[in-house]
């Protein structure tokens, strides 16, 4: 396998400041019981007649913050121009949940989801979570997503869509956990070559599970986005080290998971894949176009947080889908259309700082982790301009949670690139 201390760093002077990215970081069990917590899923509460969902991980992040504030004396700083931006999101889209006052309860959730993105990144920057932990915690959604299958696979469900349509674990529906998973196996292939000896045989079978995690959620879209992803970053990875004694046994593990999932899961996706290629979805087009039309119709504060679904519906001659759960399956058209350009254009400035800095630590000091990063964000974004993954709390807490740890290698390449200026 690739290994990571041999990639020539920037110069001698930046050596020892490029080795703290690889060494353990203190406090790093501070993002276990926050990412574990969202497994458990959350409670059905009651408040004037509604019944809003409260994750169980919202609980915890709260006792979590007044545990850090008063009791290890550490505050959240903002001096970092996404947490700046995100603040300015939030004001604007409560801004805009007043002005557009439909229904406040879904407003509130929708602002809560952006709030509890923001404060896992600012708690992820300082101690960001080791590729290990991500690698298990996607493990055990891949295993679960396995267990489900079995579960429904003899159930009731029109066709190898309905199927894919009752897949799901307390993280969400099958597209929806694909979202998370593409973020997270390339993390765990580039633990790989971070570990040795057991360690790093539990990366293999890690990235082995959320492989066949990811295959079973049938999401054509995220493994395109995945392959995709990857092609393009073709080049930092043989500046990493990649050459190919290292797609050898690649290959061979993708064919090990292949050889020891259901058949029936493979038949299913196969069927499906052969379905859309058949018969294209036309809906989607609809959707966005609806989201467009709502934006110009509202450019400046949007239709309010949580409110695209009624206003993508006010477009379509028959809806067909719930207004509650409809989207245009973009994330530039949902933030537009939701928010309004002002705070659309700086969520998406937020997303886009992200993407760049993942890219010249990837560019500037090429190494297994470094490429992994910037291929997981790669595959993200484009995954999410046909898929609206960003609107889900449990994506916004892993996103940031890994752009906790860009932003923090990043930290790292600045100190080190100033010496040797």
């Amino acid at each position: 396998m690739i290994d990571e201390n041999k990639v020539p760093t920037l110069s001698q002077k930046a050596i020892p400041a490029m080795g703290a990215l690889h060494k353990p970081v203190s406090n790093r069990n501070d993002m276990w019981i926050l990412l574990w917590s969202l497994f458990l899923g959350g409670v059905n509460i009651h408040i004037a007649g509604r019944e809003p969902v409260l994750l169980y991980f919202d609980v915890v992040l709260v006792f979590w913050l007044i545990y850090s504030v008063f009791w290890k004396g550490r505050l959240i700083g903002f001096s970092d121009w996404i947490l700046r931006l995100g603040v300015f999101c939030l004001l604007m889209e409560t801004l805009s949940a007043l002005v557009n006052y439909h229904d406040m309860y879904k407003s509130l959730a929708a602002i809560k989801v952006l709030g509890c993105g923001l404060v896992v990144y600012a708690i992820a920057r300082r101690t960001p979570p080791s590729p290990l932990m991500l690698s298990l915690w996607g493990a055990v959604a891949g295993i679960l997503l396995l267990i489900n299958f079995q579960a429904v696979q003899f159930g009731e469900y029109n066709g190898e869509g309905g199927l894919k349509d009752v897949i799901g674990i307390e993280l969400g529906r099958s597209n929806y956990v694909a979202s998370i998973l593409l973020l997270l196996i390339p993390i765990a292939i580039a633990a790989v070559s971070l570990h040795k000896g057991a360690t790093r045989w539990v990366c293999v079978g890690c990235g082995m599970f959320m492989l066949a995690g990811l295959v079973t959620t049938m999401s054509r879209g995220a493994m395109l986005a995945v392959v995709l992803a990857a092609i393009a970053s073709l080049p930092l990875m043989y500046r990493a080290g990649l050459h190919v004694k290292h797609l050898l046994p690649m290959l061979g593990l993708i064919a090990v998971v292949a050889f020891l999932l259901p058949a029936e899961l493979l038949r299913a996706n196969a069927a499906f894949i052969a379905y859309r290629l058949e018969n294209a979805d036309e809906t989607r087009p609809q959707l966005m176009k609806g989201a467009w039309e709502s934006f110009t119709e509202n450019p400046v504060l949007g239709v309010g947080p949580g409110q695209v679904g009624n206003a993508i519906a006010s477009h379509m001659m028959v809806p067909t889908y719930d207004p509650q759960h409809m989207n245009a399956h973009n994330l530039v058209l949902d933030a537009l259309a939701e928010n309004g350009l002002p705070a659309g254009f700086a969520l998406l400035t937020m997303v886009g700082i992200i993407l760049y800095r993942a890219f010249m630590i990837a560019a500037l000091q090429p190494s297994a982790l470094s490429v992994g990063l910037w291929v997981a964000f790669l595959a993200a974004v484009i995954h999410n301009m046909v898929e609206a993954s960003f609107e889900g709390q449990q994506f916004q807490v892993i996103f940031w949670a890994v752009a906790g740890m860009v932003e923090a290698r990043h930290n790292h390449l600045v100190v080190a690139i100033k010496p040797s200026a």
